[in-house]
């Protein structure tokens, strides 16, 4: 689910709006296996003693934890709602919670603010107890690796920048981080992206296609209808764009006759895993930047 969003509330203390971020050991990098749900990265975190699985997804803004485990660790409501956009326009508003100390491996974030939702199975091979986004990693380094399936979390002065470094604008609120970057299309066009690691293709605006060599009418295209969760109708097409698409920071990284979705969305586009797990990647908080590292 692709969010923008405005809080709601009253709930106003001192130090309410500030996560404590505490590593145990500053210098040590922080590493955790992760598994995956389909495209999207899967990892252990502690809560209250009890182990949970949670997706990471660079592209939720918010933290979203299940209303079933915010009961069990005894999350502390903050009076507030967060009413958030999905890529295609609707509007959901969701109540705020402080988490107890969440450890991912040896990083941990003490009283994090999350939304509360239905997210469906908790446990079975595909349930998931939550969905980390970018603001539970506050300043901090994050490193995805595919070929060692590991999470790696560190303080962005520790970090080396090797790799094609692509500036990112960090779109920030109280609850929320949300990246965006520059691409470049094969008509030359520039648009602004979400870098997007729960999404699986690259997806643009429908009205990008003819940026793209495509019309909607063309026989190559496939094109689907349906109807979502929320009750709004869609209609996606696929198709193979003509030419190469790049990060503009990056043209090292085009990636040739991608396969793209386009749909009726809020952003221009979303840069999903079938570009971005090409490499190894680095997002790194403090200086707002994307590094995409060549994998072996």
């Amino acid at each position: 689910m692709r969010w923008t969003a405005t809080r709601e509330g009253t709930s106003r203390r001192a130090g309410l709006d500030s996560t404590a971020v505490d590593l145990h050991n500053p210098h040590v990098i922080t590493t955790v296996e992760f598994d995956r749900v389909q495209h999207l990265i899967r990892v252990p975190v502690q809560i209250s003693g009890d182990r949970y699985r949670f997706l990471v997804d660079t592209g939720i803004g918010v933290t979203v934890v299940s209303s079933l485990v915010a009961a069990q660790v005894d999350a502390q409501a903050t009076g507030d709602t967060y009413t958030a956009r999905r890529m295609s326009g609707q509007a959901i508003s969701s109540p705020l919670v402080r988490l107890p100390p969440a450890a991912l491996g040896g990083y941990t974030v003490d009283r994090h603010l999350a939304c509360v939702a239905d997210l469906g199975e908790v446990d079975g091979p595909a349930g998931f107890a939550g969905i980390l986004g970018l603001d539970f990693f506050h300043q901090h380094t994050i490193t995805i690796d595919p070929d060692t399936s590991t999470l790696t979390v560190q303080p962005a002065d520790s970090f080396p920048g090797d790799g094609y470094q692509i500036p990112l604008d960090l779109r920030r609120d109280a609850a929320s981080v949300d990246p965006f970057a520059t691409l470049v299309l094969p008509s030359g066009r520039q648009i602004h992206v979400e870098i997007d690691t729960g999404s699986a293709n690259l997806i643009l605006d429908t009205r990008l296609m003819p940026e793209c060599g495509i019309q909607p009418d063309d026989p190559n295209v496939t094109t689907r209808t349906g109807t979502d969760e929320t009750g709004h109708d869609w209609t996606r097409h696929w198709a193979t764009v003509h030419g190469d698409v790049y990060l503009a920071a990056a043209p090292q990284t085009a990636q040739t006759a991608a396969r793209v979705q386009f749909q009726d969305i809020i952003h221009d586009g979303l840069v999903g895993t079938d570009y971005l797990h090409r490499y190894r990647v680095t997002i790194d908080l403090s200086s707002s930047r994307l590094i995409l590292h060549p994998r072996p």
